[in-house]
């Protein structure tokens, strides 16, 4: 995949996958190489969408670095060039962001995500260097990440100057507000490859956005890529009808298992489960959700008409 033509390879749903664990919290390699094929046999393949291995959805925070490296090398495995595959590499330390992309690179993944560190305040100049720093050291495609929500907001004329860097080819947005959200698409989607990290995708699509992220592509992949397939075709209304089926019955059970835990492990893998696949507990602090919330999640699921594989 030449990533001087990245436009061509780099569309669709953007499915970030579960890590799955064992009961005892080690990494179950098995199921992520059986997952990392079910969704490709499912359908998400070049051109039509692509993996994000070891980000939120894969609980990254809770991995240590060999373990980040190990999720990446599996995944490239099990994927076989069938499909693009990206990871984060977000982290405290530059010097573990460069160390984890130089292992992108090295095992055959085709870009990063990256944001600007967390944790300590960042101006745009602090933002810049980091990405530049970046750039000197490794030769990996770069996804720019736009975490606002952890307080630090990309805007306009930062992103231009980080558009300006051969290497940043690609754009995971969201925005504060919806001034913010349109401009930049509009403005940038020319230049980088944009992957609307909101629900708002057929607005983001009719601006020039190539993707979103689908989460519930590890659990049923038909359906986010239902929801592409209404994209292209431009049939925005049958494409909030199609989300609407389940996607807005998980947004508000989530909120419940916000209540009592959490990171995005539960919230993904739970419906994994119910589907029948192989996925593991998140990792502690962070719990299963309880009984009468799983059986919640099994009826909207099924009233969703979402497959059980197993």
């Amino acid at each position: 995949m030449d990533p001087n033509n990245i436009k061509d390879w780099l569309r669709g749903p953007l499915i970030p996958m579960a890590t799955p664990f064992t009961e005892d919290f080690d990494l179950d390699l098995e199921a992520f190489s059986y997952n990392v094929n079910f969704t490709i046999e499912h359908g998400v393949k070049t051109g039509n969408g692509a993996l994000l291995v070891g980000g939120a959805a894969g609980e990254h925070p809770l991995l240590n670095i060999e373990e980040r490296k190990t999720i990446m090398t599996t995944a490239v495995e099990a994927a076989n060039n069938r499909v693009p595959v990206l990871t984060s590499v977000q982290h405290t330390d530059p010097r573990i962001v460069i160390e984890l992309a130089k292992h992108a690179s090295k095992v055959g993944l085709q870009a990063v995500q990256v944001s600007p560190l967390y944790y300590y305040p960042a101006t745009d100049q602090d933002v810049l260097r980091l990405f530049k720093q970046l750039s000197d050291q490794i030769d990996i495609s770069i996804m720019v990440y736009n975490t606002w929500w952890l307080g630090f907001h990309i805007n306009s004329d930062l992103l231009n100057q980080l558009s300006q860097i051969e290497i940043v080819r690609a754009l995971k947005w969201a925005a504060p507000d919806n001034d913010s959200f349109r401009d930049i698409i509009e403005s940038f989607h020319k230049e980088l490859v944009i992957y609307d990290n909101t629900d708002q995708v057929s607005l983001s699509h009719s601006l020039g956005a190539q993707g979103f992220v689908g989460h519930l592509g590890t659990c049923w992949p038909e359906y986010p890529l239902r929801t592409w397939e209404l994209l292209e075709k431009e049939d925005y209304s049958s494409v909030k009808d199609h989300l609407d089926s389940f996607k807005v019955g998980w947004r508000r059970w989530i909120e419940k298992v916000g209540v009592l835990t959490a990171g995005e492990g539960p919230l993904v893998k739970t419906p994994m489960e119910i589907a029948g696949l192989k996925v593991g507990p998140p990792r502690p602090p962070g719990i299963r959700p309880p009984n009468h919330l799983i059986q919640e999640l099994e009826q909207i699921m099924e009233t969703a008409g979402v497959p059980k594989f197993k």
